[in-house]
């Protein structure tokens, strides 16, 4: 079975609904057939980090809603995060472009490690406050997982995997996301949001059984 997520790193439903799919894996009896692989998905294109900025206020600014109803939906989320055994902690987070780190990710996918650095940004923007609009942060994280640092400046630097997080991103628009997370199981069957674990795990037993029943 084949699962296709799109998302971004900076998506917190998208880190939550991961969380919840791969709960719901663990319980899974063919898990070991399971492979899951990254979409590149611009949440905010436009965004910009401005040092100094809380994410509250760029936030607020980014939606035009005062900074304490922002804080009040950000508590929920959050809240929610600790509940699927996520740490989210928006008073750190900076709130920055992803374009770059998704041209990274495209390259290091073609190195066997797109999930790997997928999940190091997931933790390193929630959790640990980085800016994943800073080269330097990139080629940092990017060597965490494995990745050659100077390689990875000089993709950020020449923009040459823009190509394939359009093509991501196009595709996203002709199966209709609206919104990520989005899953798709198989080419065939489309989950969108950060549903619960036990929806999964109904998703995960379905699947393999009608494509078990059609071979």
């Amino acid at each position: 079975m084949k699962i296709t997520i799109w998302s971004d790193f900076v998506c917190p439903f998208c880190y939550i609904g991961e969380a919840h799919l791969a709960k719901a894996l663990e319980s899974f009896e063919h898990a070991e057939n399971v492979e899951i692989e990254y979409r590149s998905f611009l949440l905010s294109p436009d965004a910009e980090y401005v040092p100094g900025e809380a994410y509250y206020e760029s936030f607020s600014n980014l939606k035009g809603i005062p900074v304490e109803q922002t804080k009040a939906m950000l508590q929920q989320v959050t809240d929610m995060a600790k509940a699927s055994g996520v740490d989210i902690n928006y008073d750190i987070a900076k709130f920055a472009s992803t374009a770059d780190a998704h041209h990274v990710f495209q390259y290091a996918k073609e190195q066997g490690k797109g999930n790997e650095f997928f999940d190091r940004l997931y933790a390193a923007h929630f959790a640990e406050g980085e800016v994943l609009s800073d080269p330097e942060a990139i080629v940092r994280l990017a060597e965490e997982v494995g990745l050659a640092g100077e390689k990875v400046r000089g993709i950020i630097a020449g923009k040459e995997y823009a190509e394939k997080v359009s093509k991501d991103i196009a595709e996203s628009r002709q199966i209709g996301v609206q919104g990520v997370p989005f899953f798709v199981f198989n080419d065939k069957y489309a989950v969108s949001g950060a549903q619960p674990v036990p929806y999964f795990s109904q998703v995960l037993d379905t699947v393999w059984e009608e494509e078990k029943a059609e071979q």
